[in-house]
Protein backbone atom coordinates (compact mmCIF):
# COMPACT_ATOMS: atom_id res chain seq x y z
CA UNK A 1 0.00 0.00 0.00
CA UNK A 2 1.76 3.60 -1.05
CA UNK A 3 0.79 6.56 0.88
CA UNK A 4 -0.75 9.16 -1.19
CA UNK A 5 -1.52 12.98 -0.86
CA UNK A 6 -4.77 13.36 0.39
CA UNK A 7 -7.06 14.94 -2.04
CA UNK A 8 -7.89 18.70 -2.00
CA UNK A 9 -10.90 19.91 -3.12
CA UNK A 10 -10.66 20.53 -6.83
CA UNK A 11 -9.74 16.45 -7.35
CA UNK A 12 -12.82 15.62 -5.12
CA UNK A 13 -15.04 17.73 -7.41
CA UNK A 14 -14.22 16.01 -10.77
CA UNK A 15 -14.54 12.40 -8.50
CA UNK A 16 -17.96 13.86 -8.22
CA UNK A 17 -18.26 15.18 -11.55
CA UNK A 18 -17.59 11.97 -13.11
CA UNK A 19 -20.70 9.78 -11.64
CA UNK A 20 -23.91 11.01 -11.13
CA UNK A 21 -24.90 10.43 -8.09
CA UNK A 22 -27.05 12.30 -5.14
CA UNK A 23 -25.33 14.81 -4.35
CA UNK A 24 -26.24 16.52 -7.72
CA UNK A 25 -25.24 17.77 -10.90
CA UNK A 26 -22.37 20.43 -10.79
CA UNK A 27 -21.19 19.79 -7.90
CA UNK A 28 -18.89 21.76 -6.42
CA UNK A 29 -16.75 20.94 -3.36
CA UNK A 30 -16.19 23.90 -1.15
CA UNK A 31 -13.83 22.54 1.48
CA UNK A 32 -12.57 19.06 3.08
CA UNK A 33 -11.61 18.18 6.42
CA UNK A 34 -9.16 14.85 6.83
CA UNK A 35 -10.82 12.25 9.06
CA UNK A 36 -9.21 9.53 8.93
CA UNK A 37 -8.03 7.50 11.90
CA UNK A 38 -4.70 6.54 10.66
CA UNK A 39 -6.48 2.88 11.63
CA UNK A 40 -8.13 2.19 8.76
CA UNK A 41 -7.19 1.36 5.09
CA UNK A 42 -8.80 3.84 3.54
CA UNK A 43 -9.18 8.20 3.24
CA UNK A 44 -11.64 9.27 5.23
CA UNK A 45 -12.98 13.22 4.70
CA UNK A 46 -15.72 15.48 5.38
CA UNK A 47 -16.84 17.52 2.50
CA UNK A 48 -19.04 20.49 2.02
CA UNK A 49 -20.14 20.31 -1.33
CA UNK A 50 -22.67 23.15 -3.40
CA UNK A 51 -24.97 22.78 -6.05
CA UNK A 52 -26.32 25.28 -8.02
CA UNK A 53 -29.81 26.71 -6.74
CA UNK A 54 -29.28 24.17 -3.22
CA UNK A 55 -27.74 24.91 -0.34
CA UNK A 56 -24.70 23.41 0.87
CA UNK A 57 -24.63 20.16 1.95
CA UNK A 58 -22.04 17.53 3.90
CA UNK A 59 -20.88 14.25 2.70
CA UNK A 60 -18.40 11.41 4.04
CA UNK A 61 -15.46 10.64 0.86
CA UNK A 62 -14.15 7.35 1.60
CA UNK A 63 -11.40 6.05 -0.86
CA UNK A 64 -10.36 2.79 -0.53
CA UNK A 65 -6.77 1.51 -0.40
CA UNK A 66 -5.53 5.35 0.52
CA UNK A 67 -4.19 4.59 3.46
CA UNK A 68 -1.33 2.72 5.16
CA UNK A 69 -0.86 -0.52 7.31
CA UNK A 70 -0.84 0.59 10.80
CA UNK A 71 0.05 -1.50 14.12
CA UNK A 72 -3.53 -3.16 14.10
CA UNK A 73 -1.65 -4.83 10.98
CA UNK A 74 -4.97 -6.37 9.32
CA UNK A 75 -4.62 -9.95 7.73
CA UNK A 76 -8.27 -9.16 6.26
CA UNK A 77 -7.35 -9.33 2.34
CA UNK A 78 -10.46 -7.61 2.57
CA UNK A 79 -11.09 -4.80 4.64
CA UNK A 80 -10.15 -1.92 2.10
CA UNK A 81 -13.35 -3.23 0.04
CA UNK A 82 -16.05 -5.19 2.03
CA UNK A 83 -17.68 -1.63 2.84
CA UNK A 84 -18.31 -0.66 -0.98
CA UNK A 85 -19.45 -4.71 -1.11
CA UNK A 86 -22.32 -3.74 1.42
CA UNK A 87 -23.48 -0.42 0.08
CA UNK A 88 -23.64 -2.30 -3.39
CA UNK A 89 -25.24 -5.39 -1.96
CA UNK A 90 -29.02 -5.53 -0.95
CA UNK A 91 -28.28 -5.91 2.34
CA UNK A 92 -28.51 -1.99 3.68
CA UNK A 93 -32.12 -2.28 2.37
CA UNK A 94 -32.96 -5.45 4.51
CA UNK A 95 -32.19 -3.98 7.73
CA UNK A 96 -35.11 -2.89 9.77
CA UNK A 97 -35.87 1.02 10.54
CA UNK A 98 -34.83 0.75 13.79
CA UNK A 99 -31.70 0.04 11.89
CA UNK A 100 -29.95 2.75 9.94
CA UNK A 101 -26.94 3.19 7.47
CA UNK A 102 -25.96 6.62 6.19
CA UNK A 103 -28.25 7.82 3.27
CA UNK A 104 -27.53 8.80 -0.07
CA UNK A 105 -24.34 5.65 -0.28
CA UNK A 106 -22.98 5.57 -3.52
CA UNK A 107 -19.89 3.43 -4.81
CA UNK A 108 -17.94 4.47 -8.30
CA UNK A 109 -14.11 3.85 -9.45
CA UNK A 110 -12.53 6.82 -10.51
CA UNK A 111 -8.86 6.90 -11.54
CA UNK A 112 -8.76 3.06 -10.88
CA UNK A 113 -9.89 3.65 -6.98
CA UNK A 114 -13.10 2.72 -5.19
CA UNK A 115 -15.06 5.98 -3.94
CA UNK A 116 -17.74 5.49 -1.12
CA UNK A 117 -19.88 8.87 -1.15
CA UNK A 118 -22.30 8.80 2.05
CA UNK A 119 -24.09 11.81 3.94
CA UNK A 120 -22.39 12.65 7.01
CA UNK A 121 -24.26 11.52 9.83
CA UNK A 122 -21.86 13.15 12.59
CA UNK A 123 -24.80 15.09 14.41
CA UNK A 124 -26.02 11.72 15.52
CA UNK A 125 -22.59 9.99 16.48
CA UNK A 126 -21.78 12.54 18.42
CA UNK A 127 -24.52 11.92 20.46
CA UNK A 128 -23.00 11.20 24.51
CA UNK A 129 -23.26 7.50 25.05
CA UNK A 130 -25.21 6.59 28.71
CA UNK A 131 -26.21 3.57 30.69
CA UNK A 132 -29.33 4.25 29.13
CA UNK A 133 -29.14 4.36 25.34
CA UNK A 134 -26.93 1.48 25.72
CA UNK A 135 -29.76 -0.49 26.51
CA UNK A 136 -31.49 0.72 23.49
CA UNK A 137 -28.75 -0.22 21.45
CA UNK A 138 -28.68 -3.83 22.65
CA UNK A 139 -32.43 -3.96 21.83
CA UNK A 140 -31.47 -2.47 18.50
CA UNK A 141 -28.40 -4.35 18.28
CA UNK A 142 -30.43 -7.59 18.19
CA UNK A 143 -32.57 -6.55 14.52
CA UNK A 144 -29.20 -7.58 12.95
CA UNK A 145 -30.56 -10.72 12.76
CA UNK A 146 -33.39 -9.92 10.33
CA UNK A 147 -31.94 -9.81 6.74
CA UNK A 148 -30.50 -13.85 7.67
CA UNK A 149 -34.39 -14.66 8.16
CA UNK A 150 -35.55 -12.74 5.25
CA UNK A 151 -32.89 -13.75 2.83
CA UNK A 152 -30.61 -16.85 4.44
CA UNK A 153 -28.64 -17.10 0.95
CA UNK A 154 -27.27 -13.12 1.68
CA UNK A 155 -24.92 -15.02 4.56
CA UNK A 156 -23.13 -16.90 1.82
CA UNK A 157 -21.62 -13.65 -0.06
CA UNK A 158 -17.90 -14.28 -0.34
CA UNK A 159 -17.02 -11.10 0.66
CA UNK A 160 -18.11 -11.15 4.52
CA UNK A 161 -15.92 -11.46 6.98
CA UNK A 162 -15.70 -14.88 8.76
CA UNK A 163 -14.29 -15.68 12.32
CA UNK A 164 -14.39 -11.91 13.04
CA UNK A 165 -13.29 -13.00 16.47
CA UNK A 166 -10.12 -14.21 15.19
CA UNK A 167 -9.54 -10.97 13.40
CA UNK A 168 -6.54 -10.29 15.64
CA UNK A 169 -5.23 -13.43 16.85
CA UNK A 170 -2.22 -13.07 14.89
CA UNK A 171 -1.56 -10.89 17.50
CA UNK A 172 -1.36 -13.42 20.37
CA UNK A 173 1.97 -14.26 20.05
CA UNK A 174 2.89 -10.02 21.04
CA UNK A 175 0.51 -10.00 23.73
CA UNK A 176 1.88 -13.06 25.67
CA UNK A 177 5.65 -11.12 24.78
CA UNK A 178 3.93 -8.21 26.39
CA UNK A 179 2.69 -9.92 29.43
CA UNK A 180 6.06 -11.21 29.96
CA UNK A 181 7.78 -7.68 29.78
CA UNK A 182 5.81 -5.58 32.12
CA UNK A 183 7.59 -7.39 35.13
CA UNK A 184 11.14 -5.19 33.58
CA UNK A 185 8.59 -2.24 33.03
CA UNK A 186 8.92 0.28 35.83
CA UNK A 187 5.96 1.97 34.71
CA UNK A 188 3.69 -0.52 34.09
CA UNK A 189 4.94 -3.08 36.07
CA UNK A 190 1.63 -3.10 38.28
CA UNK A 191 -0.63 -2.91 35.21
CA UNK A 192 -1.74 -6.44 36.68
CA UNK A 193 -1.33 -8.95 39.75
CA UNK A 194 0.68 -12.17 38.81
CA UNK A 195 -2.58 -14.15 39.52
CA UNK A 196 -4.06 -11.71 36.65
CA UNK A 197 -1.12 -11.79 34.20
CA UNK A 198 -1.28 -15.72 34.62
CA UNK A 199 -5.40 -15.99 33.88
CA UNK A 200 -4.19 -13.61 31.11
CA UNK A 201 -2.16 -15.86 29.54
CA UNK A 202 -4.10 -18.56 29.61
CA UNK A 203 -7.10 -17.26 27.80
CA UNK A 204 -4.68 -16.01 24.83
CA UNK A 205 -3.88 -19.43 25.06
CA UNK A 206 -7.50 -20.47 24.83
CA UNK A 207 -8.22 -18.41 21.57
CA UNK A 208 -8.58 -21.55 18.98
CA UNK A 209 -10.90 -23.35 21.92
CA UNK A 210 -13.05 -19.97 22.07
CA UNK A 211 -12.82 -19.99 18.41
CA UNK A 212 -13.83 -23.30 17.82
CA UNK A 213 -16.61 -22.97 20.15
CA UNK A 214 -17.79 -19.93 18.58
CA UNK A 215 -18.26 -21.43 15.33
CA UNK A 216 -20.70 -23.63 16.68
CA UNK A 217 -23.00 -20.90 18.09
CA UNK A 218 -26.24 -19.67 15.83
CA UNK A 219 -24.68 -17.50 13.21
CA UNK A 220 -26.52 -13.79 12.48
CA UNK A 221 -24.81 -11.17 10.45
CA UNK A 222 -22.46 -8.91 12.09
CA UNK A 223 -21.35 -5.17 12.01
CA UNK A 224 -18.01 -6.80 13.39
CA UNK A 225 -16.73 -3.43 14.79
CA UNK A 226 -19.69 -2.01 16.13
CA UNK A 227 -18.32 0.26 18.81
CA UNK A 228 -19.88 3.18 19.82
CA UNK A 229 -17.23 5.77 17.47
CA UNK A 230 -19.20 3.79 14.87
CA UNK A 231 -22.61 4.03 16.07
CA UNK A 232 -25.50 6.68 17.70
CA UNK A 233 -28.74 6.52 18.09
CA UNK A 234 -30.80 8.89 16.30
CA UNK A 235 -33.76 11.09 17.62
CA UNK A 236 -36.22 8.35 16.91
CA UNK A 237 -34.45 5.84 18.75
CA UNK A 238 -33.35 4.00 15.65
CA UNK A 239 -29.70 2.48 16.04
CA UNK A 240 -27.30 4.28 12.96
CA UNK A 241 -24.24 2.21 11.87
CA UNK A 242 -21.23 3.50 10.17
CA UNK A 243 -17.40 2.11 9.02
CA UNK A 244 -19.24 -1.69 7.56
CA UNK A 245 -15.37 -2.26 6.85
CA UNK A 246 -16.12 -5.77 9.30
CA UNK A 247 -19.44 -6.60 8.69
CA UNK A 248 -20.00 -10.22 8.41
CA UNK A 249 -21.40 -13.56 10.18
CA UNK A 250 -20.80 -14.40 13.61
CA UNK A 251 -22.46 -15.71 16.35
CA UNK A 252 -24.97 -13.84 18.15
CA UNK A 253 -23.99 -11.68 21.21
CA UNK A 254 -20.69 -10.70 19.41
CA UNK A 255 -21.68 -7.43 18.12
CA UNK A 256 -23.02 -6.63 21.51
CA UNK A 257 -19.49 -7.46 23.25
CA UNK A 258 -17.49 -5.68 20.97
CA UNK A 259 -19.48 -2.49 22.02
CA UNK A 260 -19.24 -3.05 25.86
CA UNK A 261 -15.63 -4.00 25.04
CA UNK A 262 -15.13 -0.61 24.07
CA UNK A 263 -17.66 1.72 25.98
CA UNK A 264 -15.30 2.99 28.15
CA UNK A 265 -12.49 3.62 26.08
CA UNK A 266 -14.46 5.49 23.17
CA UNK A 267 -16.33 8.11 25.97
CA UNK A 268 -19.45 6.39 26.81
CA UNK A 269 -20.59 8.11 30.08
CA UNK A 270 -21.29 6.05 33.68
CA UNK A 271 -20.96 2.19 34.50
CA UNK A 272 -22.70 -0.43 32.43
CA UNK A 273 -24.39 -3.39 33.84
CA UNK A 274 -22.94 -6.24 31.13
CA UNK A 275 -25.54 -8.64 32.64
CA UNK A 276 -28.09 -6.85 32.06
CA UNK A 277 -27.36 -5.44 28.71
CA UNK A 278 -26.97 -8.99 27.69
CA UNK A 279 -30.64 -10.42 28.77
CA UNK A 280 -32.17 -7.22 27.22
CA UNK A 281 -30.34 -8.34 23.48
CA UNK A 282 -30.60 -12.21 24.67
CA UNK A 283 -34.22 -11.83 25.41
CA UNK A 284 -34.97 -9.54 21.74
CA UNK A 285 -32.79 -11.75 19.85
CA UNK A 286 -35.10 -14.79 20.98
CA UNK A 287 -38.03 -13.27 20.03
CA UNK A 288 -37.04 -12.51 16.67
CA UNK A 289 -35.66 -15.75 15.92
CA UNK A 290 -38.47 -17.87 17.59
CA UNK A 291 -36.15 -19.68 20.38
CA UNK A 292 -34.19 -18.90 23.10
CA UNK A 293 -31.02 -17.81 22.02
CA UNK A 294 -29.83 -16.07 25.10
CA UNK A 295 -27.08 -19.29 26.16
CA UNK A 296 -25.72 -18.85 22.97
CA UNK A 297 -25.87 -14.92 23.34
CA UNK A 298 -23.66 -15.24 26.26
CA UNK A 299 -21.24 -17.11 24.89
CA UNK A 300 -20.90 -15.11 21.61
CA UNK A 301 -20.60 -11.74 24.25
CA UNK A 302 -18.07 -13.04 26.30
CA UNK A 303 -16.42 -14.87 23.45
CA UNK A 304 -15.83 -11.05 21.87
CA UNK A 305 -14.31 -9.73 25.15
CA UNK A 306 -12.06 -12.61 25.35
CA UNK A 307 -10.26 -13.02 21.74
CA UNK A 308 -10.82 -9.62 19.75
CA UNK A 309 -10.94 -7.61 22.96
CA UNK A 310 -8.01 -9.11 24.56
CA UNK A 311 -6.11 -9.67 21.10
CA UNK A 312 -6.10 -5.87 20.61
CA UNK A 313 -5.32 -4.99 23.84
CA UNK A 314 -2.76 -6.90 24.80
CA UNK A 315 -1.48 -6.84 21.28
CA UNK A 316 -1.18 -3.46 19.53
CA UNK A 317 -3.13 -1.82 22.86
CA UNK A 318 0.54 -2.93 25.16
CA UNK A 319 2.50 -2.47 22.45
CA UNK A 320 1.70 1.36 21.83
CA UNK A 321 2.48 1.93 25.40
CA UNK A 322 5.92 0.32 25.73
CA UNK A 323 6.83 2.30 22.67
CA UNK A 324 6.05 5.36 24.70
CA UNK A 325 2.30 6.97 23.26
CA UNK A 326 1.13 9.91 25.27
CA UNK A 327 4.21 9.68 27.15
CA UNK A 328 4.14 13.58 27.01
CA UNK A 329 0.46 13.74 27.84
CA UNK A 330 -0.12 12.21 31.03
CA UNK A 331 -3.70 12.11 31.14
CA UNK A 332 -4.26 10.47 27.44
CA UNK A 333 -1.80 8.02 28.70
CA UNK A 334 -3.38 7.37 31.84
CA UNK A 335 -6.83 6.82 30.03
CA UNK A 336 -4.98 4.12 28.01
CA UNK A 337 -3.92 2.48 30.74
CA UNK A 338 -7.09 2.67 32.63
CA UNK A 339 -8.69 0.75 29.47
CA UNK A 340 -6.53 -2.06 28.85
CA UNK A 341 -6.69 -2.77 33.03
CA UNK A 342 -10.26 -2.41 32.73
CA UNK A 343 -10.68 -3.77 29.47
CA UNK A 344 -8.79 -6.65 30.66
CA UNK A 345 -10.12 -7.62 33.83
CA UNK A 346 -13.76 -7.20 32.30
CA UNK A 347 -12.92 -9.77 29.71
CA UNK A 348 -11.77 -12.00 32.63
CA UNK A 349 -14.97 -11.65 34.67
CA UNK A 350 -16.76 -13.62 31.53
CA UNK A 351 -13.89 -16.13 30.96
CA UNK A 352 -16.03 -18.59 33.09
CA UNK A 353 -18.89 -17.96 30.83
CA UNK A 354 -16.63 -19.22 27.87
Amino acid sequence: MTDRVLPDADTITAALASHEGPWGAGARVLSVRDLSTGLGQAAVLRASVATPYACPSVWIVKILGWGRQTLLDSRDRLLDRREAHFYGSSLPDLLPRDLTTPSGATVFRHHDLTWVVMRDVAAVLQQSWTPDAAMTAARRTALLCVPAALRPSLLGAPWLEQDGYAAYAHHVPSGHDNLEALADDPRLRTLFTPEQTKALHACLDATDELSARAKGLPATLVHGDLTPRNAGLDPHGALALIDWEHVGVGPVGFDLGTFVSLYRAFGGHGELDEPALLEVYGRAVSELAGTDLRPAAALGFATAHLTWGLHLRLGPGLTLLRQGLNSDAPAALAAHVDDIRSGCLRALAWATAA
